[in-house]
């Protein structure tokens, strides 16, 4: 969660490019043969020549999908979200990582694409007596750090989240729509002077929909863990609370319910480290996965300041754990485990994720940062009374050993879980892989985006895991970031939304004049579709929606 790196900039002259046109893309359509997407290299000097953000941005088009492969979709790029119709739903926006409070979805209805603004007519109903245009004005919504994607429930009802500050009052918001999208009503979740620095929200990561309106989680930092007090990142070491609350409908309007709190040692719950799913409901329960804080580990420096004793040894100590709370829809009572050791210790790029396959087993996954994804499954169905213990995602090198994978154990490397579930049960995982290839980059290392998947047996009741697949080659050694989000559509078909971003030029750096340019990942986000449960990706265009 390098949040640090990447300021709220628009891109500059861009038109509304979704409007009445039909994508296409070489890429797409040349061959459904599985290519891995490998991007010109950039070049390793003047980089840092740029006088503008306008230079930046006009060299950084000419480097990404959009040039390289002649992709040129027609909608604005973004996580697709499906209706009992199939049919897609993205978020507006013009290339830029914040848009319009009252800027809403594009829908494709097989021959081009419908607009559906949220409009202002909730936001009256919510807040009467406030300033509308005032509020559109001082309110543009994040869709890098925040989830703003659409959900759909099981009654086809549609619904958003939305950060709205009125005053000297924060709000989260759930806005929502029977019809498509074509009208909006909103629930004030939260009214506070100080919001929790970080939601997320019920998503669906398998081709059904919601069984009913979406819970949320928030997370509130209140401190850092014994010897994380000064000289780390807010990645590192925070503690805070992590708060669950569920909605429903009472005669025909959305209602919340009052918070549980389920943890006072939880870490941050980063949407952007791989968004993997952590709330999921089945039946009358929820399940709800996150990764805790360690507070008893003493931590030991070197001379420089350097932690000396945070890398893992053979068993995996020290660790931060994976915990998982089961809730009782109808009494409100939970009861919560440990499930999985994630490293390096206490690092909130360790997020988990949660499916569940058809027979009622859960199956969670530890992330991790530069190090071991860990597995596990539920032995007894809607349960989190018993675990399978615990493996390793992947144990094939990929040439560079990450300085926290296990000693001893091959693989690893890994950061930022994506996780969904397919009709045949099938577990589908997207991350950021540290590898080395000397026909690539002449370097210690490069990041690539890569994925993997686990079939049942033919009893069902154990998943193996592949072997890693490249699916994006970065366009320059050493760190990349891909803010990647995969989900699955109402038919199987898979869907990565990513953008190859790194902290350095030309995507940040400081102009002749001393002006630091930071460029959003939204600029240069692509998508990716596959219709044969991860065998083949190619770059989405507008018939593919179809």
């Amino acid at each position: 969660m390098k949040k640090v790196f990447f300021s709220l900039i628009a891109f500059i002259a861009v038109s509304a490019y979704y409007k009445d046109k039909e994508g296409q893309a070489d890429f797409a359509s040349t061959s459904r043969t599985f290519t891995p997407i490998k991007l010109p290299a950039l070049p390793k000097s003047g980089l840092n020549n740029f006088n503008t953000a306008a230079e930046a941005y006009n060299f950084q088009e000419s480097q990404h999908e959009r040039n390289v492969f002649h992709w040129t979709p027609g909608f604005p790029v973004y996580i697709p979200t499906f209706d009992s119709q199939n049919r897609p739903y993205l978020r507006q926006h013009e290339r830029s990582q914040t848009t319009a409070l009252t800027s809403g979805f594009v829908r494709y209805d097989g021959g081009g694409w419908t607009e559906l603004s949220l409009g202002t007519d909730f936001l009256k109903d919510l807040l009467p007596k406030s300033n509308i245009e005032e509020l559109t004005r001082a309110n543009r919504q994040d869709l890098l750090w925040d989830p703003k994607m659409a959900v759909f429930d099981r009654d086809d009802i549609m619904y958003t989240p939305l950060r709205i500050k009125d005053g000297s009052k924060k709000n989260y918001v759930v806005a929502y729509s029977k019809d498509y999208g074509r009208s909006w009503k909103a629930l004030s979740l939260l009214t506070e002077t100080t919001l929790p620095e970080w939601y997320d929200l019920e998503r669906p990561a398998s081709v059904e929909p919601l069984p009913g309106p979406p819970a949320f989680l928030y997370y509130q930092a209140t401190g850092k863990a014994p010897g994380y007090e000064s000289g780390f990142e807010y990645w590192q070491g925070t503690v805070g609370k992590l708060t669950f609350q569920t909605t429903r409908f009472d005669n025909g309007e959305l209602v919340k319910d009052l918070p549980l709190v389920l943890s006072e040692s939880a870490q941050p719950i980063g949407y952007r480290s791989g968004s993997g799913v952590k709330i999921l409901r089945s039946k009358d329960k929820y399940f709800i996965t996150w990764l805790e804080a360690t507070l008893d580990h003493k931590m030991e420096k070197n001379e420089r300041g350097r932690v000396t004793n945070s890398r893992p040894d053979k068993a995996g100590n020290p660790y931060s754990a994976i915990w998982i709370a089961e809730v009782d829809i109808r009494t409100r009572n939970f009861k919560k485990t440990e499930i999985l050791k994630t490293w390096p210790l206490n690092d909130s790029h360790n997020q988990p994720a949660i499916v569940r396959s058809q027979d009622g087993t859960l199956h969670v996954i530890g992330g991790a940062h530069g190090a071991h994804f860990t597995y596990t499954r539920s032995l007894k169905p809607e349960s989190i009374d018993s675990w399978s213990p615990a493996e390793y995602v992947n144990t094939t090198d990929s040439g560079y050993s990450a300085n926290f994978n296990i000693p001893g154990v091959k693989g690893g490397s890994q950061t930022y879980v994506s996780l969904v579930i397919d009709p045949q049960n099938r577990l589908h995982l997207a991350y950021r892989l540290w590898a080395h290839d000397k026909s690539v980059f002449d370097f210690e290392y490069f990041g690539a985006l890569a994925y993997q998947s686990a079939e049942p047996d033919s009893g069902g009741k154990n998943w193996k895991w592949s072997e890693p697949k490249i699916l994006v080659y970065p366009n320059a050694q050493e760190y990349t970031h891909y803010y990647q989000v995969l989900t699955i559509d109402r038919k199987g078909s898979l869907y990565l939304e990513y953008s190859q971003m790194r902290p350095y030029a030309p995507y940040y750096f400081k102009s002749p004049g001393g002006e630091a340019i930071n460029t959003s990942p939204m600029l240069n986000s692509a998508l990716l579709k596959s219709e044969d449960q991860g065998k083949n990706w190619f770059l989405v265009v507008d018939k593919d929606f179809k």
